[in-house]
């Protein structure tokens, strides 16, 4: 589900690369030395500048919707960029050429082998590569014995940001869910691959959770909302043994500014803050959430001294088991992949209460009536779905689910 107390800043300028960057964008003087007209000849390359820039303002070396389910590349300026580098390193470094842009992901598999290189020799080359993947690389990538195999088909390669970060499955959660799915005698069918937006269905989805009644009375969605909670607690409980531990953001504010850094979390440090229930339960159009919702019963539980509902509960499980379990983001086809990897830890009686909660609502939010100008907004300016209790037809669980 949306992350709605999370804020998506613009990075500003980084005074370094941005001087280096106006530095070489410049023509260079003909009375320097023969040495340092051959360095800023070098230099000179405009990729490189243009590169520099980019980096400076926080830009992603990628093309493609990375998060948001796109394909995700190397542009071409920072392949030239460094392709330019790369000869500084000696003879394993003359396999790229201008000719290797021109095969693609051929020439990104070079980059690949000869980058370490650069840095291993050491120099200028190493140097530059340093000071450009220091703005982009981020230090909090996944420990990668706890990595699982990536779904295939998911861009694992991430602007945070303004931080490129990889992204992938923590198979201790994997290893929790089907630990848990036969503790209750069912089969578990772990997802293999990264599904995309069918954006017909998504469409058709949200019209139909718009036309789903609220309903919280009726036999039918009390049954699946009250099979929901169980079975949600006792993913909560499975992840409690375990040793994960959840609270809620500090009334000061989100801890995490992008609600990436909350998988960072669950992956490092097997804990996780969520956005409390009664500070927002749904957006502006349900500020007031009708009191028979059956998500705001409490637990019992507490977290930072205050009483834990079963709405706080799914926002924290399906976050881990959701979004963490195989590193999906918070857009659109995050989501989407999030329902794909939730859905298989619950039986065929809360699964349509499981639905109506995360497809069916962000459905609604990036493919309803707002669902323009929420595909790019931060979650604070999203406009949320209303919180309904109901049921929605079968084949909004059935119809796209990856086998």
């Amino acid at each position: 589900m949306p992350y709605p107390n999370a804020l998506i800043q613009a990075t500003p300028r980084n005074a370094l690369l941005g001087r280096l960057s106006d530095a070489l964008a410049s023509t260079y003087s003909p009375e320097r030395t023969q040495q340092a007209q051959q360095l800023a000849e070098f230099l000179s390359v405009p990729a490189i500048s243009r590169t520099l820039d980019k980096l400076s303002y926080g830009e992603p070396l990628t093309t493609g919707a990375g998060g948001l389910g796109g394909t995700t590349k190397f542009n071409n300026d920072a392949l030239e960029a460094a392709f330019a580098v790369a000869p500084m390193v000696g003879p394993t470094a003359k396999v790229f050429n201008n000719s290797a842009l021109a095969v693609g992901r051929a020439g990104e598999r070079l980059a690949e082998k000869v980058v370490p290189q650069i840095m291993e020799r050491g120099g200028l080359g190493a140097e530059m590569l340093g000071a450009m993947g220091s703005n982009t690389a981020s230090n909090v990538l996944p420990p990668a014995k706890y990595v699982g195999k990536t779904l295939e088909g998911m861009p694992d390669v991430v602007n945070v940001g303004g931080k490129l970060e990889q992204f992938g499955t923590d198979q201790r959660l994997v290893d929790i869910a089907k630990s848990y799915v036969a503790d209750k005698g069912l089969v578990y069918s772990p997802q293999t691959k990264y599904a995309t937006i069918d954006e017909n269905r998504a469409t058709r989805l949200a019209q139909a959770y718009e036309s789903m009644a609220n309903n919280p009375n009726d036999p039918k969605v009390k049954k699946a909302y009250n099979a929901m909670i169980e079975e949600t607690m006792a993913q909560y409980e499975a992840l409690r043994k375990k040793g994960y531990k959840f609270d809620f953001m500090p009334e000061s504010g989100d801890i995490y500014g992008n609600p990436r850094n909350a998988i960072n979390d669950i992956v490092q440090n097997k804990r996780l803050s969520i956005f409390p229930t009664e500070q927002g339960f749904g957006g502006p159009s349900a500020a007031v959430a009708s009191e028979a919702n059956p998500l705001l019963i409490r637990t019992g539980e507490t977290w930072n001294g205050k009483p834990v509902t079963a709405n706080d509960v799914f926002r924290a499980v399906h976050d881990v088991f959701g979004h963490g379990k195989h590193g999906v983001g918070f857009r659109a086809a995050g989501e989407e992949n999030a329902f794909q990897s939730h859905a298989r830890m619950y039986s065929p009686e809360a699964l349509p209460a499981a639905t109506s909660e995360t497809r069916g609502q962000n459905s609604w939010v990036n493919f309803g009536p707002y669902g323009q100008l929420n595909r790019l907004a931060s979650p604070i300016a999203t406009e949320y779905a209303e919180q309904k209790t109901g049921i929605l037809p079968a084949w909004a669980w059935r119809e796209g689910f990856l086998k």
